[in-house]
C-alpha cells in the first residue's frame, strides 16, 4: 500500500487491518492518512508467533491478536486503543509471574455458611496466596503483592499476583494456583470461584485499566482497577511484562506436584491439545460463554468439564445462569453441550438433554446458496445526491455488528470519495 494514499473517515480514527500490520487512519482537518503501527496483528496468536509479548483486542471483531516486542509498542496499543477490553495472551512456556484469577458472585456469597463478609474473603485469598508464596520462596517480599479488581455489586472478581518472583513455566504456576486453593476456606474451594488458567497449553488474562466486553450488549463493563498498590504501573500488574528482572524459582515442591500432574496424560498429549483447541472453537461456535474449559480426568476421558466464572445465557435453560456449571461430552468424532441445571430439570425417564456443537460452513459455502445481489441502476459514484464516504464501511467492519450481503455490496460500489471544501473535490481510494 502507498503510504500516501488518503482516506476519507467518519470517525476521528480508524484501524484498517492488513495480513501482517495495523494502519492507523489519523484524521487531519479535511483529510486523512495512514501510517503504519508499530506493532504486529493477526486473527490468530500464530499470526505474531515471533513477537516476545501478545495482547488481544476483544473489543473489535473479529477480535484480534496484536504483537509487540518492548515496552513504548505495548504503550502505543494501550494509548491508541484507549477503552478496548484489551488482554495479555500467553502461549509459551517462558517464566512469568504465578496469577489467581477469583471470581465469586454475591450470589453465591450469600449461601455460604457460616457467613462471610466481601472483606473476609479477600483477607482469606490473599493469607493463602502470601503463605503459598513464602512456602516455594523463603525471601520473597510480601511488599511485592499485587491485588486488582473488576468486581461490582454482583460479583466479586479479584486478580493476585507479585513482581517478586517469576515460576519457569506454565506447568509450575498451574501447581502454584493449586496449592493456593487448597489453602482456603472449604467453602472458597469451588472449582467455579478459582480459575485454574494456567491449566491450559495458553491463557489470557485482562490487562489493567481495561474494561469487559460484553457480546450480548455491545457495551463495556467492570473495569480492571487497581487495589494494592494504588499507585502501581501498569508493568506492576502484568504478569509476563519486559525487563521483568525478579528471580525465577525453582522449588522442589512445585517439581513433586508437577511430576504427579503430568501424570495425566492430558497435560502433555499433542493430540489432546489439538482436541482442546477444536472444543474451544466449537463453543465459541455456539456463542456459549462464560466458563472455564478443562482437560478431561483418567477417569472421564470424554468428557470436558466447563467451570463457571462469569454470568451467562444458556441455551438449554434458556436463561441467563450465574453459578451452574456444564460439560462437553464427546461421542467418537462429535460433541454436545450438557449443562447440569437442565439435568436436573429434565423429565423423569428421560435422556440429559444434549446441544450438538458444530462448526459452521465456511463462508464460500454460504456465499454460493445466496442470491446474486441486485446490481444498481446508476452508479453510486455518478449520483450527487449520494454522500456516502469509505468511512462509513469501515465502521460498518468494526462495529460488531451483521449486515446482510446487499448491504455490503451495496457500500464497496463506492471506490471514491467527495471532500467537501470551498469546491467539490473527488479523490479516488487507492488500495
Amino acid at each position: 500500500m502507498d503510504f500516501t494514499s488518503f482516506w476519507i473517515i467518519a470517525s476521528p480514527i480508524t484501524y484498517f487491518a492488513s495480513p501482517k500490520n495495523i494502519w492507523t487512519i489519523i484524521k487531519i482537518p479535511g483529510y486523512a492518512f495512514s501510517l503504519p503501527s508499530p506493532y504486529k496483528q493477526g486473527f490468530k496468536a500464530s499470526d505474531i508467533g515471533e513477537c516476545f509479548y501478545k495482547i488481544r483486542d476483544d473489543s473489535v471483531r473479529p477480535r484480534e491478536f496484536l504483537g509487540v516486542d518492548n515496552e513504548d509498542e505495548i504503550e502505543a496499543i494501550l494509548s491508541e486503543r484507549e477503552g478496548h477490553s484489551l488482554h495479555e495472551f500467553i502461549d509459551g512456556d517462558e517464566a512469568f509471574r504465578p496469577i489467581i484469577d477469583f471470581d465469586l458472585s454475591q450470589e453465591v456469597l450469600d449461601t455460604i455458611e457460616p457467613k462471610l463478609t466481601r472483606k473476609e474473603v479477600l483477607d482469606s485469598l490473599i493469607f493463602a496466596f502470601r503463605k503459598t508464596c513464602l512456602e516455594i520462596f523463603l525471601k520473597w517480599n510480601y511488599k511485592t503483592l499485587t491485588i486488582a479488581s473488576s468486581g461490582d455489586a454482583k460479583k466479586m472478581s479479584l486478580y493476585i499476583s507479585t513482581f517478586g518472583m517469576r515460576l519457569p513455566n506454565i506447568a509450575r504456576v498451574a501447581v502454584f494456583t493449586e496449592l493456593v486453593h487448597k489453602k482456603l476456606p472449604t467453602a472458597l474451594q469451588g472449582n467455579s470461584i478459582i480459575d485454574n488458567i494456567t491449566n491450559k497449553r495458553s491463557f489470557s488474562l485482562r490487562m489493567l485499566g481495561s474494561p469487559k466486553f460484553d457480546k450480548k450488549t455491545g457495551e463495556h463493563v467492570r473495569v480492571k482497577k487497581p487495589v494494592h498498590p494504588k499507585d502501581g504501573t501498569l508493568f506492576d500488574f502484568m504478569i509476563r511484562p519486559p525487563n521483568d528482572e525478579s528471580e525465577v524459582i525453582k522449588s522442589s515442591l512445585l517439581d513433586i506436584l508437577k511430576a504427579e500432574m503430568e501424570e495425566c496424560p492430558s497435560i502433555n498429549n499433542v493430540t489432546i491439545d489439538v482436541e482442546f483447541e477444536l472444543v474451544e472453537t466449537l463453543l465459541q461456535e455456539a456463542s456459549i460463554e462464560g466458563y472455564n474449559l478443562s482437560y478431561p480426568s483418567d477417569n472421564f476421558p470424554d468428557k470436558f468439564p466447563l467451570s463457571r466464572i462469569s454470568p451467562s445465557y444458556c441455551p438449554l435453560c434458556d436463561r441467563e445462569h450465574t453459578s451452574d456449571n456444564a460439560y462437553i461430552r464427546r461421542n467418537k468424532k462429535s460433541y454436545s453441550f450438557f449443562c447440569y441445571r437442565a439435568n436436573q430439570d429434565k423429565q423423569p425417564g428421560t435422556r440429559n438433554p444434549p446441544l450438538k456443537l458444530s462448526i459452521n460452513k465456511t463462508a464460500l459455502d454460504r456465499e454460493k446458496k445466496l442470491l446474486s445481489p441486485t446490481k444498481l441502476d446508476q452508479s453510486r459514484i455518478s449520483d450527487p445526491n449520494d454522500c456516502f464516504v469509505w468511512g462509513d464501511l469501515i465502521d460498518m467492519c468494526t462495529s460488531g455488528q451483521k449486515f446482510s450481503r446487499s448491504e455490503v455490496y451495496e457500500a464497496i460500489q463506492a471506490t471514491v470519495a467527495c471532500i467537501q471544501t470551498t469546491s467539490r473535490l473527488w479523490v479516488r481510494l487507492l488500495v
